[in-house]
């Protein structure tokens, strides 16, 4: 008697092997959207480590170690720079739209329907665009000379 089923571990060279990881697609060999999104989430995922990266590495580790506390005033000193608020827009939005083709992804290999498919990418594309739009328009329209101080955090 045999054991049945997928072998966990292929080996080296397999015949039979097929790719290991649903993530780990092969690039489209069409031109279009999915070959662009294909590239854009390997771009995006290498800039947000160094975004992120480097946000936690300010946000969390040196504003900790000059002993000051993140605070509204913090936030609002820090977005008087342009600098820091293109940072900010480009961690989001590359985060955002880097996340939400990735859960699209996992959609289209896990809903079979046409339908049900489409009703849930188009939910979930909505809902990205509304939080979307909502983080362009804070980060673009904050003033830091006006803002008032409320809230836990101010």
């Amino acid at each position: 008697m045999t054991a049945q089923g997928r072998r966990i571990w292929p080996v080296v060279g397999d015949p039979m092997r097929r790719n290991p990881s649903r993530a780990a697609r092969a690039r489209p060999v069409e031109p279009g959207f999915e070959r662009f999104m294909w590239y854009f989430m390997r771009i995006s995922g290498l800039l947000l480590v160094f975004l992120a990266l480097g946000h936690m590495l300010i946000m969390h580790v040196l504003v900790a170690l000059t002993g000051q506390e993140i605070s509204f005033a913090f936030v609002t000193s820090r977005w008087g720079s342009p600098f820091w608020r293109i940072y900010d827009l480009l961690l989001l939005l590359l985060a955002m739209i880097h996340g939400v083709n990735g859960a699209r992804i996992i959609v289209g290999d896990y809903v079979e329907r046409g339908g049900l498919r489409a009703f849930l990418v188009g939910i979930m594309l909505a809902a990205a665009f509304v939080w979307l739009l909502l983080g362009i328009l804070v980060v673009a329209t904050f003033d830091p000379n006006t803002a008032k101080f409320v809230g836990p955090f101010s």
